[in-house]
């Protein structure tokens, strides 16, 4: 632009003459900006990202190396070489099922740890110190003997029963390793398919096995860790219990305590079919004094129950009236259910729960509820029963606590679930 600025301003003949003296010089320029720039970009592909090496005097080894060992590796300590460039200290080891491994500790700590090993045997470790120009000390070999790894003791505690469409498993694990629960069965061909993964690290683990038929299966069952270390199979033959929805058609209210009011009603809504419900469509009801909102019904069948699921109301999920905490009583015995409606006499505590929102425990309004909270509040909110529970016909449904600590409850929808006695 500043060369045609300069030609529309000359004369013809003294453009010519400019023309000729500028264009190669312009020329030349860019060329040699090209040049430059290549070998820039050259240049810096070939830098490595890092300090250069300023020297190749390796830093001195690690010295005075104490071992202690744990379930599934070990902790050592050492002295630090003096070397003011030092940078790390690598460990290097081989796992039970030869896979190599690296670990590392920089200059500011004198200890490393070593993990996923499974049952205890000794073990050689390299310890190598590496300084700021990527020098390398001799090695320092120690050997050290990790305890056999949790997942061994996890095995031992495993428990297997038959539940309610399938089996229920329960475990210990004190050290909250990493680990999969894996569970397989054999299927009709003969051979064993994988039906269910539990990854977990709690404390004290409990997994469910649903959706089997109520038949005689053979299961196997192992634990492994996220180093694949394998403890070994559990085989076991179980026959799931058999599970129905009970049916509602079935179900009738009995008298409402004295003690409560209902704003809206009746408590058919509770069986009414439908799961999102607004204002008139649920059952709700207000505290008189203050005992704690119950309400009664007859299921129509003796049954054990499995599990239940609770609605609450539409854009009030989780908030105002919805219950937080709650329990539920039964009772096999007519004339205790068809008695003093405020008498607890004869009733037998089944199960205690608590309503959890995904995204957190406080009280939210509607429009800030995340997906997974209204996927949970629209698929209903799940509670598993005891396995030991009596079997009974009559249930109480009583509200602890509503989700701002309110003196009403409402609820949209019931729905029950269990082995029906014949």
């Amino acid at each position: 632009m500043k060369m045609n600025r300069i030609r529309n301003n000359m004369c013809p003949d003294k453009g010519t003459i400019m023309s000729k003296i500028l264009i190669p010089g312009f020329m030349r320029m860019s060329f040699l900006c090209c040049l430059v720039g290549l070998l820039f970009l050259i240049s810096c592909k070939e830098e490595e990202i890092g300090q250069y090496p300023v020297d190749s005097i390796p830093p001195q080894s690690i010295s005075n190396p104490v071992i202690t060992n744990f379930k599934g590796g070990s902790t050592i300590t050492y002295d630090l070489p003096v070397d003011k460039d030092l940078l790390y200290v690598k460990a290097v080891y081989q796992l039970p099922n030869g896979v190599q491994k690296e670990t590392l500790a920089s200059a500011f700590v004198n200890e490393l740890t070593v993990r996923g090993f499974a049952k205890s045997a000794k073990t050689t470790v390299r310890l190598i110190a590496v300084d700021r120009s990527r020098n390398k000390s001799a090695p320092v070999e120690v050997e050290i003997e990790p305890l056999d790894s949790p997942i061994f003791d996890i095995y031992e505690s495993l428990s297997v029963i038959a539940s309610f469409g399938g089996i229920k498993l329960t475990w210990q694990n004190p050290e909250k390793e990493d680990v999969v629960v894996s569970v397989m069965y054999r299927n009709e061909d003969g051979s064993y398919e994988q039906v269910e993964n539990f990854y977990t690290s709690v404390e004290e683990g409990i997994g469910a096995v649903r959706g089997m038929e109520s038949k005689e299966i053979d299961f196997a069952i192992f634990i492994r860790d996220i180093y694949d270390n394998y403890t070994d199979t559990l085989f076991t033959t179980l026959t799931p219990w058999k599970e129905s929805e009970l049916d509602k058609e079935l179900w009738r209210g009995l008298p409402l305590c004295s003690s409560f009011s209902y704003k809206v009603g009746p408590i058919t809504n509770l069986w009414d079919g439908k799961t999102i419900v607004e204002y008139f469509d649920t059952y709700y009801l207000g505290m008189l004094s203050s005992e704690k909102i119950f309400f009664t019904f007859d299921l129509g069948v003796t049954a054990k129950l499995s599990r239940f699921k609770f609605w609450g109301r539409n854009n009030w999920y989780f908030n105002l009236h919805h219950p937080k905490e709650f329990e539920i009583w039964g009772t096999n015995d007519p004339a205790v259910a068809n008695g003093d409606p405020c008498s607890w006499n004869g009733w037998v505590l089944l199960l205690t729960g608590t309503s959890e929102k995904p995204s957190g425990p406080e009280p939210t309004a509607f429009t800030d509820l995340t997906s997974e909270d209204l996927a949970l509040a629209h698929n209903g909110e799940e509670f598993e029963f005891p396995l030991g529970v009596p079997p009974v016909r009559y249930i109480r449904f009583r509200t602890l606590r509503t989700w701002t600590d309110s003196n009403m409850s409402f609820l949209g929808e019931l729905t029950f679930w269990g082995q029906v006695n014949d």
